[in-house]
């Protein structure tokens, strides 16, 4: 009977190699995948002096995501991939494609409402292939879908859903730059359908532990995948308003269309890319994110939660490898599915850290 083989592919962004260092330390032993075979030989090399001569260094794969014959090659003999190379509005849908042929599971750590949509829309294909599709498997999602199933749960009848989010923490490039492409494409659920809004133009209080706090409309994956987990069809997602955020969304309204452009999408990836690639060890381990999720039924109850989570780009390597380590064991639901709908609501208690209260 042959090794089951899970692939980390995008092992040498920021995301991946804590990704890499995790599935390592959970005892598993990654094929680890890229564009560039340079960087991921440098890489095994690192993951070996780190602690895995044992099995010497992991198997690595080099190739392209337009290169459709080259992902179904190096996906032949993996039984799941967690894709963590973005934006993910390129590069989700050639990967699940090949997934779907090598009947390989897919999960991956997008925050792009639109990918979870047009993965979602493949459900039958998936369960005929039996394989399991879920992309948001990190941080914001996995906690946020965790703290909203439940609260539909304990009070059915939801006709809004309501979630704010504060992050104390630096981010990534790759999270940089999913959140320019949606500079000019702010999104709520109305009656099931997903609509835009003009940024800034919905505001909402929330409790993130210091009293009622303002925050802006912002679309968060959970647009997505919260009306998929609960079923209620009107969905808003916040951010808490800063000093910078109110004077970012009147931006967005005034010349999103612009620096939605072409032109400007790259020179602001190419500022971006100067930059550092993410936070660094001693920010992660200051940094935290915290939701509050509200529930208000048709006749203006309102019920609510918090979750703090400490170390946001940490918690999404643990939950993506807790996911892929499950799914590589068998312990799947074939299509499309939410953390929560994979693993129920409690999935994000293993965590160390994490606090969950009911308001």
């Amino acid at each position: 009977m042959r090794e089951r083989k899970l692939m980390i592919y995008g092992a040498t962004g920021y995301t991946g190699r804590l990704v890499a260092s995790e599935a390592v330390e959970a005892g598993v032993w990654p094929v680890l995948a890229g564009r560039d075979a340079g960087k991921l030989g440098a890489m095994g090399d690192s993951v070996t002096a780190g602690g895995g001569s044992r099995r010497g260094p992991p198997e690595t794969r080099a190739f392209d995501l337009d290169d459709a014959a080259g992902i179904a090659a190096a996906l032949e003999d993996i039984d799941v991939v967690l894709h963590c190379a973005g934006p993910f509005s390129r590069t989700a849908l050639p990967m699940f494609e090949a997934c779907l042929e090598a009947r390989t599971h897919y999960v991956d750590i997008t925050g792009e409402i639109a990918v979870c949509e047009a993965l979602a829309a493949r459900d039958a294909e998936a369960s005929a292939a039996g394989i399991m599709v879920l992309p948001a498997a990190g941080f914001d999602v996995v906690p946020s879908d965790c703290l909203i199933a439940d609260l539909a749960a304990r009070h059915p009848g939801g006709r809004i859903l309501r979630l704010g989010l504060w992050v104390r923490s630096g981010a990534s490039r790759g999270t940089i730059k999913t959140a320019l492409e949606s500079v000019n494409a702010m999104r709520i659920r109305r009656d099931g359908e997903i609509r835009r809004v003009t940024a800034g133009s919905l505001r909402h209080d929330f409790d993130f532990g210091r009293g009622p706090t303002e925050a802006l409309v912002t679309p968060l994956t959970d647009v997505s995948t919260a009306w998929w987990s609960t079923g209620i069809e009107n969905i808003e997602t916040y951010n808490r308003a800063g000093r910078r955020l109110p004077r970012l969304m009147r931006l967005s309204r005034w010349l999103g269309w612009l620096l939605a452009g072409r032109a400007a999408q790259a020179l602001l990836r190419g500022m971006v890319d100067r930059g550092p690639p993410g936070p660094s060890d001693a920010e992660r381990g200051t940094s935290e994110g915290i939701m509050v999720a509200e529930i208000e039924d048709a006749r203006g109850r309102r019920a609510a939660a918090r979750m703090r989570v400490p170390d946001p780009y940490g918690f999404t390597a643990k939950a993506l490898v807790a996911i892929g380590v499950r799914a590589l064991r068998g312990d799947f639901k074939p299509g499309y599915q939410t953390p929560s709908s994979a693993y129920g609501a409690d999935f994000v208690r293993q965590f160390d850290g994490v606090e969950w209260e009911v308001l």
